[in-house]
C-alpha cells in the first residue's frame, strides 16, 4: 500500500518537475542572451553602410573596418595598448605567481595581512586607483606617462592573477613537493619542475585575463596615460564624444574578436576544461 502511495505521489510530482526544468532552461537562456546580446548588436551595427549608428543595419558593408585600418591615429593607439598590456601582464605574473605561492604555501606571520594587501585593489573601483595614481604622481613630480599607466594597471590587475593562481595552488597536493624534496630536489627545483607545470593552466588563464583587462581598461588609463600616446580605450573615449559613425562599433567588434582569439589560443594550448582544475 505504501509503495502505491509513493509511486502515485512521484507521478503527481512529474509535471511540477517538468515545469521547473523548463523554467530553469528559460532563465538560463535569458541570462545567456543578456550576456551575449549586446555584443551581437555591436557586431551587427559595425556592418551598417550608412554614416550613423542604426539597428537593425540597413545593409552590409565593411567600410568601417577599412576606416579603422586607414586611421593612423587609431592604429597607433592599438599598438600602444598592446605594448602596455604585454608589460602589465609580465609584471603581474612576475609578482603574482610568487605572491600566490607564498600566500598558500607560506607559514610566516602576517600571511592573512599579505593576502588582504594583495587583493585590496580588487575591492576598489578602477577610477579610484586612476585618480589616486594621478595625485600620487603629481605629488612626487611623476607625470602621466606609459610607465605610470603600466604601474597603475599592474596594481589594478594583480589581484586577478593572485586569485586565479591561489585557487589552483589550493587544489594541488603538497605531498608532491615533499616527495620531490625526499628525492633530493631543492625548493627552487621543486617549484620549477613540479609545481610550475601544474600551474600552467592557471597561469595561461591569468595571462589572458590580465592582457584583456589591461587592453580594454578605460577607468585607470583615462587618468594615467600620456596625452601624446593614448591607448585605445582612451582614444575611443574621446572619439565617441565627437563621432557617431559605426567606426566605434567596428573597433569594439575587433576587441570582441581579440578576446575570442585569446581564449581560442588557450583552448588549443591547454584546454578550457583544465582552467578550472
Amino acid at each position: 500500500m505504501m509503495r502505491k502511495i509513493k509511486a502515485s505521489s512521484a507521478q503527481a510530482m512529474l509535471p511540477i518537475d517538468r515545469f521547473a526544468r523548463w523554467v530553469l532552461i528559460a532563465v538560463t537562456a535569458f541570462s545567456i542572451l543578456l550576456l551575449i546580446g549586446p555584443s551581437l548588436i555591436v557586431i551587427a551595427i559595425s556592418f551598417e553602410p550608412r554614416a550613423y549608428i542604426a539597428f537593425p543595419p540597413s545593409g552590409f558593408s565593411t567600410r568601417w573596418y577599412q576606416a579603422v585600418f586607414a586611421n593612423q591615429q587609431l592604429l597607433d593607439s592599438i599598438l600602444v595598448s598592446v605594448r602596455i598590456s604585454l608589460a602589465v601582464m609580465a609584471i603581474c605574473l612576475l609578482i603574482g605567481v610568487p605572491a600566490a605561492f607564498a600566500s598558500i604555501r607560506g607559514t610566516f606571520r602576517g600571511r592573512a595581512a599579505l593576502n588582504a594587501f594583495l587583493l585590496s585593489p580588487q575591492m576598489m573601483p578602477g577610477m579610484v586607483i586612476g585618480i589616486a595614481s594621478l595625485f600620487f604622481g603629481a605629488y612626487i613630480a611623476f607625470r602621466a606617462s606609459d610607465l605610470m599607466l603600466i604601474l597603475s594597471l599592474s596594481v589594478f590587475c594583480l589581484p586577478f592573477v593572485v586569485r586565479i593562481v591561489m585557487a589552483r595552488l589550493a587544489d594541488l597536493d603538497p605531498l608532491l613537493d615533499e616527495a620531490s624534496a625526499n628525492l633530493g630536489a631543492g625548493k627552487l627545483e621543486t617549484f620549477v619542475r613540479v609545481t610550475l607545470p601544474q600551474l600552467a593552466p592557471a597561469i595561461c588563464a591569468a595571462s589572458a585575463f590580465t592582457f584583456i583587462e589591461a587592453f580594454d581598461n578605460v577607468t585607470v588609463s583615462l587618468f594615467t596615460s600620456d596625452v601624446r600616446a593614448r591607448p585605445l580605450p582612451v582614444e575611443l573615449y574621446y572619439l565617441v564624444q565627437f563621432d557617431s559613425s559605426p567606426i566605434i562599433a567596428a573597433i569594439s567588434s575587433l576587441e570582441i574578436g581579440l578576446s575570442f582569439v585569446v581564449m581560442l589560443i588557450i583552448a588549443k594550448a591547454v584546454g578550457l576544461e583544465r582552467l578550472g582544475r
